[in-house]
């Protein structure tokens, strides 16, 4: 059976202290959190959660707004690409590229694909 509250007089505003915030932030974004679940429990929307983590997060904790890159190598053979021939047989062969981005989610993108899309994908995945 489901909890139901009934509220009678005025509508009521709770209040949370920083201590209390920080530790619904902490559960919620900890590495088996889940903002949803956490949310629920905690009987607030999860919108109030990331409200709660802009206001309160330290700057130097924010996620950057701008999109950097890093460093690829490949793994595995390491045959010149500069013959035509072998460009299309390379192409097959690396049809798609995997990319893990900070907050963890796995990008999965064809090799050639263009590098401004490419660029806004990954800022709206991490900002997600």
């Amino acid at each position: 059976m489901a909890k139901v509250e009934i509220l009678t007089g005025t509508e009521r505003q709770r209040r949370w202290s920083t201590e209390q915030k920080l530790s619904i932030l902490r559960e919620a974004f900890s590495a088996d959190g889940n903002v949803s679940d956490v949310a629920r429990r905690h009987d607030v929307l999860p919108q109030q959660i990331y409200a709660w983590r802009r206001k309160l997060l330290p700057p130097e904790l924010k996620p950057s707004e701008t999109v950097s890159f890093v460093p690829v190598s490949l793994v595995g053979g390491s045959e010149s690409l500069s013959d035509g021939s072998k460009r299309s047989g390379a192409r097959s062969r690396w049809k798609d590229v995997e990319i893990v981005l900070r907050n963890g989610r796995l990008l999965r993108i064809a090799a050639d694909m263009d590098l401004e899309l490419l660029s806004s994908l990954v800022a709206c995945l991490e900002a997600a």
